[in-house]
């Protein structure tokens, strides 16, 4: 019955994803839904599991009954890109005044303007997209004329988002809850997801976050074994939520006067917007640093509120000294970047002493030149996909004997390296340590606390750092941050930044 129901729910009729329009019939949405829903009636989809994990305090939105965290915990080591998708992972450990903006439930229709507002400041933030809303499944789809109209399937905007320089994250296919559901469900719903999502992560970060924060070790343990979820990592929880879904639906305040307007559906009482920034603004004050909870799809589905409250919140947070990163502080996998054996050969002949990146022919990406068998050359950053039945983008250097540019460009040494790490225009500083590659942010008034990007101890990691190698920080897969990379032993490998 399963496998029968898994042809309904995926078949060849597949969400569009590369910003082409939503051309997928309502005809076969009706079909995946009715499929979707069959699970539910099989109970797949089981009573939530009271006392499951949960990110962050309880909500009215979550589906579990947790106390909040203690404030005193003992903080978690910093993530590792080797972990497994069960363990959470919350900014706790992060340098004080370096937060990751997050926002969930999108795409809506003010999605865009929200992620074109954001670049305008060059804050890159993370979105965890869902494919598509359905009645009677979809956890809290909040109201709205067009709240079952949204999502990627609708408003195919994912090319859009990377493009702008922001970040994408797995939040099921459809919203719905993963704590106490079925393994069949929890499969489906990441997976299908995740392969739609797959084609855009051109920083090969792979993450996700469970809606309402609920998550539970069955979930976990499905995620570990499903082929196609390798290497993702997560669930990724938050630190700071000061409610903008809830406000943007109601206004439970003991001074309504002041901080509420008849501007929710139905002209009920709200929130106001600026309001709700007051409370995330002092909310961050006080953590100091971590991971933020936004919604790009408010309770209010298709209001402008979450582009409204962003306006607010990202000057005030900018003149507080406050910088903008990824929820994963973290190099991804070193891995080697030679297109063909002719580019491996070429960069085997290198002198490493004039080896310099920088982007040479002007798409944006940082290419590798230097002189080598026949001169000055360079091989050129590109982007293909990551092997036979995997879509995702995988970034490589390719050279060719016909064009060598005329001229080089500044050379990066071991030692101190300096790069733009989260695409804020400021100019980062990496160390090689004992323990591995440290990084500080560059803020307004100074640099952050380092912490570790890269431990020296990761298994990827071995084959690239060491006294011989040459090491760089270079944008070589265009998203506005610097990747790490490595030529050692006649061999480039490199690690894209999160």
């Amino acid at each position: 019955m399963v496998a029968s129901l898994e042809r309904v729910l995926v078949g060849d009729d597949r969400f569009p994803v590369h910003g082409i329009g939503a051309t997928t019939s309502r005809f076969m949405r009706r079909l995946r839904r009715a499929g979707l829903q069959a699970l539910l009636s099989l109970g797949a989809l089981g009573p939530a599991a009271l006392g499951s994990a949960s990110c962050g305090s309880p909500t009215s939105r979550d589906v579990t009954a947790v106390a909040p965290a203690s404030s005193a915990a003992t903080a978690p080591a910093a993530p590792s890109m080797a972990r497994r998708a069960r363990v959470a992972i919350d900014g706790r450990a992060f340098p004080d005044h370096l937060l990751a903006l997050t926002w969930d439930d999108g795409p809506d229709a003010n999605t865009l303007r929200l992620a074109g507002y954001l670049a305008s400041r060059r804050v890159s933030g993370t979105f965890f997209v869902v494919g598509e809303w359905a009645s009677a499944l979809s956890e809290e789809p909040g109201q709205g004329p067009l709240e079952f109209e949204t999502g990627y399937a609708y408003l195919p905007i994912l090319g859009d988002l990377v493009a702008l320089g922001h970040r994408l994250g797995n939040h099921t296919a459809n919203h719905v809850v993963l704590a106490g559901a079925k393994p069949e469900l929890v499969d489906f719903e990441l997976r299908e997801n995740q392969k739609n999502i797959d084609p855009f992560l051109t920083n090969e970060l792979r993450i996700f976050r469970s809606p309402g924060g609920a998550w539970d070790e069955d979930a976990g343990t499905v995620v570990d074994r499903v082929v196609e979820l390798d290497g993702i990592v997560g669930p990724v929880c938050w630190d700071v939520d000061a409610k903008d879904w809830e406000g943007s639906l109601y206004c439970r305040s003991e001074r309504p006067a002041v901080e509420c307007e008849p501007a929710a559906p139905g002209r009920r009482s709200r929130v106001r917007v600026d309001v709700i920034a007051n409370r995330y603004v002092a909310n961050i004050a006080e953590v100091g640093h971590g991971i933020v909870l936004f919604h790009d799809r408010v309770g209010d589905v298709g209001s402008d509120y979450a582009v409204r409250l962003a306006r607010r919140i990202i000057p005030e947070l900018e003149s507080r000294g406050f910088v903008f990163g990824a929820p994963v502080l973290e190099f991804g996998p070193f891995r080697a970047r030679a297109a063909d054996a002719l580019t491996a050969d070429w960069l085997a002949s290198l002198d490493e002493a004039t080896v310099t990146f920088f982007d040479a022919d002007g798409d944006g990406r940082a290419d590798v030149c230097g002189h080598g068998t026949g001169g000055f050359g360079c091989a050129r950053s590109t982007v293909r996909t990551a092997g036979p039945g995997d879509a995702r983008p995988f970034t490589v250097f390719e050279w060719r004997a016909s064009w060598s540019p005329s001229s080089g460009g500044e050379r990066r040494t071991t030692g101190s390296l300096h790069g733009d790490l989260n695409g804020d225009g400021r100019e980062d500083v990496c160390t090689v340590e004992p323990g591995g590659i440290a990084c500080a942010m560059a803020a307004p008034q100074g640099s952050l606390d380092a912490s570790t990007w890269l431990a020296a101890s990761r298994e990827d990691a071995k084959p690239w750092l060491g006294a011989d190698a040459r090491l760089a920080l270079a944008d070589i897969n265009g998203d506005g941050r610097a990747d790490l990379c490595s030529l050692r032993a006649g061999a480039l490998g490199c690690a894209l930044a999160p």
